[in-house]
């Protein structure tokens, strides 16, 4: 079940999002005062967007591919992809498009 949370608006030059800001590069959280209650806030630490290519080798992707027609060989290829296709078409829950 997918819970919606409440956003709040908060001016990215304000003192809360500054604090935010450093608080998510840090991990750190912080601690709001209303005045009538205070509020911890967890910050997600911000990672590094990951470099998906930055250990990609061309040569080792091409002969994995190659060694398919290894792994499937004695395999009725045609009839394995007519069963995909029949259990992709069923409707099953949770199953990704």
């Amino acid at each position: 079940m997918l819970v919606e949370h409440p956003i709040i608006n908060v001016p990215p030059d304000s003192e809360l999002g500054l604090t935010l800001k450093a608080a998510q590069t840090r991990g750190d959280s912080i601690v709001v005062d209303t005045g009538e209650e205070r509020y911890t806030l967890l910050v997600v630490l911000k990672e590094s967007p990951r470099d998906i290519f930055a250990h990609y080798d061309p040569q080792a992707a091409i002969a994995g591919l190659r060694a398919l027609d290894d792994a499937f060989a004695g395999v009725d290829r045609e009839g394995l992809l007519r069963d995909l296709h029949m259990q992709r078409a069923q409707e099953s829950s949770g199953r990704s498009d």
